[in-house]
């Protein structure tokens, strides 16, 4: 299932169209709309104990956008799309990862697959990182996966610069939020 969310900010950041298939910031504008994220409202890495909009009226927008870079970085440790494409398809997701990359509708991901593919320590790490339960980080990362790879696929097959998109998509999302703060 598509989300409109998500599409908006992984086309801007990794492209959608264009000659040449690499993001741009030029849909970026319009995440002028998200409300609340401005002035501190995503959580803080390191300030555990302390909980902010993330899980206290904040949105699940704020959620999504917070973990996106995190999943991009994740993917890049892992191989890239390929790699993470291999990782679900080892642990029995292969026709679910697939259709990620076709140019049909994209097969939703339980949030049980991403926990045996990322692991405990990983979503862990990313649940502290944000001050957001890890069952909130497994449900965003089945969200954002798929997005991420059909973003990185737009004919049906993962773009050659695939792993390039994730690298330059992850730096301006974090310039992004590192100016929202």
């Amino acid at each position: 299932m598509a989300h409109p969310f998500l599409g908006q900010i992984l086309g801007s950041v990794l492209g959608g169209g264009g000659p040449s298939g690499l993001g741009g910031l030029g849909g970026l504008g319009g995440l002028g709309g998200l409300g609340g994220l401005g002035g501190g409202g995503l959580a803080q890495p390191g300030m555990s104990g302390r909980r902010g909009p993330l899980d206290a009226g904040g949105g699940r927008q704020a959620l999504l956008l917070a973990l996106l870079p995190l999943a991009m970085q994740w993917m890049r440790s892992r191989g890239g799309a390929q790699g993470v494409l291999q990782q679900f398809g080892q642990r029995g997701y292969g026709q679910t990862a697939s259709s990620w990359v076709g140019t049909g509708a994209n097969d939703q991901l339980p949030p049980e697959a991403v926990q045996q593919v990322m692991g405990d320590d990983a979503l862990d790490g990313m649940a502290r990182q944000l001050g957001v339960p890890r069952e909130e980080v497994s449900q965003g990362m089945a969200e954002i996966l798929p997005e991420v790879v059909d973003h990185l696929s737009p004919q049906g097959a993962l773009h050659p610069e695939a792993d390039r998109q994730l690298d330059l998509g992850q730096s301006t999302l974090q310039r992004l939020l590192g100016q929202l703060h």
